[in-house]
């Protein structure tokens, strides 16, 4: 437990550090991958909120609002922005068993690379491979993900029963 709270507070610190520094850049499309500054707050929120609404069958959005604001509170998020749009998507990371909570990206800016670079950061973070759960109802997520080399985990739990757990390449 020691060891696993030192690696938290290592690479929490590390994102501290570097919280103004681009972790990746996209010099064609314009965005960076940074990780998450308290000021990012209500963008993120909006982005997240505006996001929901393309995926209705995902419930109550205040209960959706608390497990994300849970998420930052105790594990990195990473933010994409582009300088004239703003916060693009975001990404908030269990490092501890490298899972992917939550991944959005504003509806503008899909298949742009935008959420490619949110999760191969993550990686680089987790060093390890990543999972995460999609809802089954997201088509267009299940495709993207598998074009990015992702595969259907046998036998996992997903967080929900109307999900299915990917892990990544």
């Amino acid at each position: 437990m020691e060891q696993m709270t030192f690696r938290f507070f290592r690479k929490r610190m590390f994102l501290r550090s570097f919280a103004s520094m681009a972790l990746m850049t996209h010099p064609a499309a314009g965005w960076q991958i940074r990780p998450y500054r308290r000021d990012d707050h209500v963008s993120l929120e909006s982005l997240f909120l505006d996001c929901l609404v393309d995926f209705p069958w995902r419930g109550n959005k205040a209960d959706e609002t608390v497990r994300l604001r849970q998420c930052i509170r105790t594990g990195p998020c990473l933010v994409a922005e582009e300088k004239t749009a703003g916060l693009i998507g975001f990404l908030t990371l269990e490092t501890a068993n490298a899972y992917v909570p939550h991944l959005f990206v504003d509806r503008d800016w899909r298949l742009c690379g935008v959420g490619g670079g949110l999760l191969e950061v993550a990686r680089d973070l987790a060093r390890s491979p990543l999972q995460l759960d999609v809802d089954l109802q997201n088509e267009g997520a299940i495709r993207a993900y598998r074009a990015l080399g992702w595969s259907e985990k046998v036998n996992a739990r997903p967080s929900r029963p109307d999900q299915t757990r990917l892990a990544g390449p």
